[in-house]
């Protein structure tokens, strides 16, 4: 079976799951930095920036091998929208992004099932909200459920480890770095979050994060509600709501307020496990 682009160009269709009819083809894109013609940086301008971050000319061993990962971060953010040499498209509510299915294989295990054809390792909602074709042999991935910026932030951190996280975003990419499994993202939005959790926003991270499994901010949430117990509850609306939407976790909540020793005697393992 196919469907069309409105230039006509034939897109042929992956076994699952189904995909929705495109209005344009990938022509434009979010993703990228100014670069030589043809999207490429020429072999001069590798060489002197290499000579000039001083990779050759390390102060220490450690600072070495630090300017190579610093490196390898920078090259890897290179590849980002090269469309001459990439071979997968994500398609985010009608804007492209040219990437690489190894980079997103390697660094997602949501994506990496998409990659695959493994689509039963996918949650059922998970699968609906990945479609998949091709268009001029690239791999095309549809993305609905994300808003293009965040879905940005969350490609250039898959490939560089960095990504702009502030208080604008970082419910978002919290919710991203679970919805694809991106482990190391999981942990870079913990520990951000960790130190901004109140009683407002407690619950909201709680759902996340035992929907996601992020260990690290389980932990700081369950250590903030045995601290905070009483102020939590007493804000009525929101407790009795959440009460009554995720019994499972208000009783492992109270299980802990009520054996909060023993919480802190497991306390290293949860910090072992918490990063990975």
């Amino acid at each position: 079976m196919t469907t069309t682009y409105d230039n006509d160009e034939s897109i042929q269709q992956r076994s699952a799951p189904p995909e929705k009819r495109q209005s344009s083809g990938p022509d434009a894109f979010v993703i990228g930095r100014p670069q030589t013609e043809n999207g490429r940086i020429s072999n001069a301008q590798q060489s002197q920036r290499h000579a000039s971050a001083g990779v050759y000319n390390p102060a220490s061993e450690e600072e070495h091998n630090k300017a190579l990962l610093e490196h390898l971060s920078s090259d890897l953010g290179n590849l980002l929208n090269r469309v001459d040499i990439s071979d997968c498209y994500l398609n985010v509510r009608g804007t492209y992004m040219a990437v690489h299915k190894c980079i997103l294989a390697a660094r997602s295990n949501a994506f990496a099932a998409v990659i695959s054809g493994n689509f039963n390792r996918l949650p059922n909602d998970e699968r609906e909200q990945l479609e998949t074709m091709t268009h001029k042999d690239k791999l095309v991935i549809n993305i609905n459920k994300a808003v293009p910026e965040i879905m940005k932030q969350v490609i250039v951190f898959m490939y560089t480890g960095r990504c702009e996280l502030d208080d604008s975003n970082c419910y978002a990419l919290l919710d991203a770095a679970g919805r694809y499994d991106i482990k190391d993202l999981k942990v870079h939005t913990g520990r951000f979050l960790s130190s901004r959790i109140n009683t407002t926003n407690v619950l909201m991270l709680l759902r996340a994060a035992y929907k996601y499994d992020n260990k690290l901010i389980k932990q700081c949430c369950i250590q903030y509600f045995i601290r905070n117990a009483k102020e939590i509850m007493d804000i009525h609306e929101l407790w009795k709501k959440f009460a009554e939407e995720q019994r499972e976790i208000v009783a492992e909540l109270l299980h802990w307020h009520v054996n909060s020793d023993l919480f802190y005697k497991d306390k290293p393992h949860w910090d072992a496990v918490s990063q990975w």
